[in-house]
């Protein structure tokens, strides 16, 4: 089979949409689980060694010891009224420390707080603040009424203790979640947007810019997409000024071959005599020279769009039983030639002169490089994958090394040159076809059949993407 042909990027053509990556692989979850497990492992250490340090100091619990000094402070007080009088109450009240003193009211028989402290404790009294009332007595007999107020339990969440801790450790792992997936999410949606960007490029849209999604960045990701918009910039002005050039120069070579032509006609008319088989001879080399300029031009044709109208359904059936027909109207009566298998209902959304062209240009080339006497089988078929059909065009030539199976898709690439020459190849055939074939999501690869020759299949899914 022809070891001619095209394709621009790799020895076989893949759809720019491929899957979306699992889940638990993609960039935003491993930053995520990385940021998140590491703040909430450090906080559950760091509490869980506060706890266990602070329990080890304790001589008993925080509520107990705070009790035992109220009650201490109760006795020194009671002890400097019945000592001192009102005036050692008064002192003993004030060398407590601020926070304390507000535990301790001490009102005298005509209902006066000692350290003038009547608004504070009414307000107590009127919301109800659990306290204890003790009646202690000055050396004249006059009775104080001493209000020491209960600490107040500190929340769940505060309290020392396994389920404070735990508590601690679950809302640090919510605040830290959060952070996180903000963090991560800043990370990576624009490196997703980059990875959309590149496939487009890919795709052959030139003109994709990223920078405009993230104006905003000025760190290095944004910097990234600066550099990204000057690489996809030039790229797109390399390949105008390439297709700019390769026409240019196609369509020169157009005016000079129709003026050989004519020339060749008028020198056959009038008679060439002994240099009639020149003549021939410069006949053929001007008719590969202009399938050759045509190859050129229909491969910058499949190239140069950015995007390809997939907008007609295609029943792929009619489409191969149309064109096995006409390639066999060129093979030389008593040979085999195409031999077709279809298959039911195969209906593809897509360009029906793209399909028509790739797998033409598979056809001839199985022909031209066969065995005459056992033809091409082509064949159609539903994939593994209900949502893929399989087009298969099998031949029983000499095949292709498989070190080279890997190039045959390029533009110009021969392997074996002589042959390719003698058959008029110039190495576009394959990669006219591999290009419409990446324009609609699909893929085409070559193979070496075990007993001999080449197969080429191409993937296409049943709803066409460009």
């Amino acid at each position: 089979m022809a070891k001619t042909a095209s394709r621009p990027f790799a020895a076989s053509v893949t759809s720019t949409g491929s899957a979306e990556p699992h889940a638990v692989h993609s960039l935003f979850w491993k930053l995520f689980l990385t940021m998140w497990l590491s703040i909430v492992g450090f906080s559950a250490a760091l509490g869980w060694l506060n706890d266990k340090l602070a329990r080890e100091q304790w001589a008993e619990e925080p509520a107990d010891s705070f009790e035992r000094g109220i009650y201490r402070i109760g006795q020194r007080a009671q002890q400097a009224l019945l000592m001192e009088g009102r005036k050692g109450l008064r002192d003993e009240l004030l060398n407590i420390p601020r926070m304390t003193r507000g535990h301790i009211y001490v009102v005298d028989g005509e209902n006066a707080e000692v350290l003038g402290r009547d608004a504070a404790l009414a307000q107590l009294l009127g919301r109800g603040t659990a306290m204890d009332t003790t009646e202690i007595q000055d050396g004249a007999g006059t009775t104080y009424t001493l209000y020491t107020v209960n600490r107040t339990p500190p929340s769940t969440i505060l309290a020392p203790g396994p389920q404070g801790t735990a508590l601690r450790l679950a809302a640090a792992a919510a605040i830290s979640a959060l952070i996180s997936f903000f963090l991560a999410r800043s990370l990576a949606t624009p490196l997703e947007v980059l990875r959309g960007a590149s496939r487009k490029i890919a795709a052959g849209d030139l003109a994709t810019r990223v920078s405009r999604s993230m104006p905003a960045r000025q760190d290095e990701i944004g910097q990234l997409a600066a550099d990204f918009d000057a690489m996809a910039a030039r790229l797109e002005a390399m390949h105008i000024a390439n297709r700019r050039l390769l026409q240019d120069v196609s369509h020169e070579l157009r005016s000079p071959l129709a003026r050989l032509s004519v020339a060749l006609e008028i020198a056959r008319k009038k008679g060439a005599g002994h240099i009639a088989s020149e003549i021939e001879r410069i006949g053929l080399e001007s008719e590969r020279l202009e399938t050759l300029v045509n190859d050129v031009l229909g491969l910058l044709r499949e190239s140069s769009e950015a995007t390809t109208r997939l907008d007609e359904d295609i029943d792929l059936n009619e489409l191969l039983s149309d064109l096995v027909d006409v390639v066999n109207y060129e093979v030389p009566e008593g040979k085999p030639g195409i031999g077709w298998t279809p298959a039911e209902h195969c209906v593809l959304h897509g360009d029906r002169e793209l399909l028509w062209r790739a797998v033409e240009n598979l056809l001839r080339n199985a022909l031209r490089h066969t065995d005459p006497d056992r033809g091409v089988r082509l064949t159609l078929e539903p994939a593994r994958r209900k949502s893929n059909l399989l087009i298969t065009v099998r031949d029983f030539g000499g095949g292709v090394p498989e070190a080279e199976l890997a190039k045959i898709f390029e533009p110009f690439y021969r392997v074996q040159e002589s042959r390719d020459r003698g058959s008029g190849g110039h190495g576009l055939g394959l990669s006219i076809a591999a290009n419409a074939v990446r324009r609609h999501g699909g893929t085409i690869q070559a193979t070496n059949a075990p007993e001999g020759g080449l197969v080429v299949q191409i993937s296409l899914p049943v709803t066409g993407t460009a």
